[in-house]
């Protein structure tokens, strides 16, 4: 059976029978790709004092300028990321219908997810599917030899190393606590995506991913080198060129919150790929529902929330984006 999202029958359901030749109405200014800022983070660790200071540097600048950089020699093991890719291959290359009814877990549901259902216009349909799948949902995971299981644990457990380090030094930098962040992997809140970017068949410029922000404090991604994430910088698209062997981090609206406006949250999107498939994997540090997130420093632009708030105030929305202190409703808009 086939294995691929019914977009079609579903975009002309809704949207009439033929497809737009791009549902972006912003074009991409460097096709080409852009190269973001790249943080050795082997420097934090080589006991060289003033490397670590500018790679602490560079990473802080990054986060303020671009809200996006790239980190290598991270320490997570190439054969992790490619046995996490394998097993998320075959997790997508499974019939829709079976799909469409994966479970990970007893407490699990809608952990699929393709389309976007709640489109309104083109320019709201996400030619993508995805799989999403919580920490408390990874943790309640049996031992039953399943591979898929041992595998996606145990690429949490690496990418959860190498998020706590990331945000301990911007926590730090915007005079965090140094214990806010300190059990990233026991936030069940946080979720890792799986993403699958179909061929092209729609047309140019048409979104893998529709423009938003990250709910997220960061996002961790570790993608292929295909290539498609598009991030906005100085109200232009600006197409991200991949980085061998690099993970893509960027911030969410929760740092933004958090370091009072210090770190941007930038908007940005994927195009779909012209003529191969594109797969991605992210992971969301997010904290529990009810932590309250209240920046720091003075004037305050934003003023203290529940991560609960947030989420309601923005369910159903397609980009959520912060917004100034003095605006309560919506707190996220």
């Amino acid at each position: 059976m086939a294995s691929r999202p019914p977009f079609e029958t579903h975009f002309s359901s809704n949207f009439g029978s033929s497809f737009p030749r791009s549902t972006s109405d912003e074009p991409t200014v460097q096709t080409s790709g852009v190269k973001l800022p790249v943080i050795d983070l082997s420097h934090l660790t080589n006991g060289e004092e003033v490397k670590r200071k500018r790679c602490v540097k560079q990473m802080v600048d990054a986060a303020k300028e671009w809200g996006f950089f790239q980190v290598v020699n991270h320490g997570i093991p190439k054969e992790v990321f490619e046995m996490m890719f394998r097993e998320a291959k075959k997790l997508f290359d499974r019939s829709f219908n079976v799909k469409v009814r994966e479970k990970f877990s007893d407490t699990s549901k809608n952990c699929y997810r393709w389309g976007n259902p709640n489109a309104t216009s083109p320019t709201q349909y996400s030619f993508s599917e995805a799989f999403h799948i919580t920490l408390a949902e990874i943790l309640s995971f049996s031992d039953d030899g399943n591979n898929f299981r041992t595998t996606v644990a145990m690429y949490v457990q690496e990418v959860a190393r190498v998020a706590h380090m990331i945000c301990e030094i911007l926590g730090n930098q915007v005079k965090v606590n140094s214990k806010y962040f300190e059990n990233i992997f026991a936030l069940q809140n946080s979720f890792l995506r799986l993403n699958k970017y179909h061929p092209c068949v729609f047309g140019s410029q048409v979104f893998g991913l529709v423009p938003h922000t990250d709910t997220s404090f960061i996002t961790i991604l570790a993608q292929d080198q295909i290539g498609g994430l598009e991030l906005k910088k100085n109200e232009q698209w600006i197409g991200v060129k991949p980085c061998s062997e690099a993970l893509t981090v960027n911030i969410g609206d929760m740092f933004q919150a958090l370091s009072n406006g210090v770190y941007q949250s930038v908007r940005h999107r994927v195009i779909t790929p012209a003529n191969v498939e594109r797969l991605s994997i992210a992971f969301f540090v997010c904290p529990y529902q009810e932590t309250e997130i209240e920046c720091s420093g003075n004037p305050k632009k934003y003023r203290r929330f529940s991560f609960r708030e947030y989420k309601e105030q923005n369910r159903g929305f397609l980009e959520p984006a912060l917004t100034e202190y003095s605006v309560l409703t919506p707190l996220l808009t």
